[in-house]
């Protein structure tokens, strides 16, 4: 699973890419770039959040035309 970060300086954002796939290397590295950048560390999250992609329309548009074609 793929970590972004964030860290925080006064006024700016920044986010923290490239860091490891497990999440407590993920926390390390992010509070390290930022510590070497002069941010504040806030939090890590994962980057695809665990969804899956497209709308549930979309998801299953294949097995819906089936059944249709099917009731036909």
């Amino acid at each position: 699973m793929k970590f972004y970060g964030i860290a925080t300086n006064n006024n700016q954002n920044v986010v923290i890419d490239n860091l490891p796939t497990d999440y407590l290397g993920a926390v390390n590295a992010a509070k390290q770039q930022a510590a070497k950048k002069g941010f504040t560390f806030q939090y890590v999250k994962p980057a695809e959040n665990g969804r899956k992609e497209g709308s549930v329309l979309t998801k299953f548009k294949k097995q819906r035309t089936q059944r249709k074609s099917n009731k036909r």
